[in-house]
């Protein structure tokens, strides 16, 4: 039997089906069936999480075997206390894309006059602040690679792990030779990634050199276009950009550009250079939104210093693990 689910994980997104054998699910795949969310190696290795015998039974109090009771009354309690000294309340979360589970927090938050601080393991916060910036929005777009005819990556590894996992089947769709026409790739990267490893032309560019690079495509761009350049050194990779931006000018309105890394500036710029090609509307949609990615770094900076000084009473963490995973880790 095969069933229809999602999977989620404040990380990974797949619209999914569910292989069953005696009631047990036993394989997961990509339900194709939906436009969103791609399968990736950590999704299907999820499945082993149903079956992992180490698991907790109970929850610990203190690294102590408890019970919900206990615990629930000890949180109760704590919660009040905070209260009742004026200290803040606040839930720590990953990204929440369930309307259920935000409700319950939104209910929690007004009983509690709680502050709810999201973060991102992967954070995408100076994406989101860019866009906020450029569009007005703080949120992410739908990416169709499959409409575009060329695709320039800075450090973007939409094949791995670049906000979701659903841009490759996208991208495959435009890679066929028997369709034309079939799309060209420039990829420029520090570190040779999956994305880059399926490049027409994979360029290595040192991190610190990334932003030179990427403005030097702009004014390439901008010169086309009639607008008004930038003041900025002539980059070492100057003949691979200037290569790239006649594709991309060529390819207008069906070209993409796109950029990893956590830099707000480099995130404007990458907005300047779609809009500059007509691709806002056409390759980009705003009008079809993602939440995968909700993190604000600012929020978690604004805790971190409210906690050294004392101001937090309560904190809840939820689907976070800010000791591993943040920055911060230590200092949290």
């Amino acid at each position: 039997n095969w069933y229809a689910s999602s999977f989620y994980d404040g990380h990974d997104f797949a619209s999914l089906l569910i292989k069953n054998r005696e009631g047990r699910p036993i394989f997961l795949k990509s339900n194709d069936l939906c436009d969103q969310g791609g399968v990736s190696a950590r999704v299907q290795a999820s499945v082993l999480n149903l079956y992992d015998s180490a698991r907790l039974k109970t929850p610990l109090a203190n690294g102590e075997e408890s019970t919900w009771k206990n615990v629930d009354a000890n949180i109760v309690k704590g919660l009040k206390a905070a209260k009742a000294a004026d200290k803040q309340v606040v839930i720590l979360s990953s990204s929440i894309i369930s309307p259920s589970i935000k409700t319950i927090i939104d209910a929690f938050s007004t009983k509690y006059n709680a502050k709810h601080v999201i973060y991102d393991a992967f954070s995408a916060s100076a994406m989101l602040d860019a866009n906020k910036e450029s569009f007005g929005v703080r949120t992410l777009p739908t990416y169709h690679f499959e409409k575009a005819d060329v695709v320039v990556s800075f450090a973007a590894d939409f094949l791995g792990d670049w906000l979701d996992a659903g841009h490759g089947k996208a991208y495959a769709a435009k890679r066929n030779p028997n369709s034309y026409p079939m799309s060209r790739h420039y990829q420029f990267e520090s570190n040779l990634s999956l994305t880059g490893a399926n490049a027409d032309y994979r360029t290595s560019v040192k991190a610190s050199e990334m932003g030179i690079a990427l403005l030097n495509l702009y004014n390439f761009i901008a010169k086309k276009a009639g607008a008004p350049t930038v003041n900025v050194a002539l980059s070492d990779y100057s003949t691979q950009l200037q290569k790239a931006a006649n594709d991309l000018w060529k390819a207008k309105g069906k070209s993409l550009v796109v950029a990893g890394g956590n830099d707000k500036n480099i995130h404007i710029i990458i907005n300047a250079l779609n809009d500059l090609l007509s691709n806002n509307g056409a390759t980009i949609d705003f009008t079809k939104r993602s939440y995968l990615k909700q993190g604000n770094d600012a929020d978690v900076t604004t805790l971190l210093n409210d906690m050294k000084a004392g101001k937090v009473g309560a904190l809840i963490a939820y689907n976070a693990n800010p000791v591993y995973n943040l920055a911060a880790g230590t200092a949290f």
